[in-house]
């Protein structure tokens, strides 16, 4: 081998380690931007969830929520028995924002769940 064929192969490896270099650095950027989207998904439906107010008075059911802002999600709220079967559902689908309320008679219902879902995230709250 030469010295100048050694000298191009040498410029030939530095060249392919700053290729891989420079897609690795994109790479690690794209991942963290991607998770930080993430979170920020995660924080609205947190917020959602997190706003979730429940009670039952007398045999009826209240339950109330705030949806914020550029919410695009569907929410799927039901009421469950001990088996987790599906009574009654009170709401299916998207929300538009603002203040939300929804009520249900319970008297005739042996309901022991509320099912919140969006996407991502699943609330559970016991009812009796």
């Amino acid at each position: 081998m030469s010295a100048n064929s050694f000298a191009a192969f040498l410029e030939n490896a530095a060249m392919a380690l700053l290729l891989m270099l420079a897609l690795l650095v994109s790479w690690v950027i794209l991942k963290r931007m991607t998770s930080a989207m993430r979170k920020g998904v995660i924080a609205a439906e947190s917020v959602l969830i997190d706003g979730l107010t429940v009670s039952v008075q007398s045999g009826k059911l209240e339950v109330c929520f705030i949806v914020p802002e550029g919410w695009g999600h569907a929410c799927d709220l039901t009421v469950l028995n001990d088996a987790r079967d599906v009574l009654k559902t009170l709401h299916a689908g998207s929300l538009h924002a603002g203040e939300h309320s929804f009520s249900c008679d319970l008297s005739d219902l042996d309901a022991t769940f509320l099912s919140f879902k969006t996407e991502g995230q699943t609330l559970e709250r016991r009812l009796r």
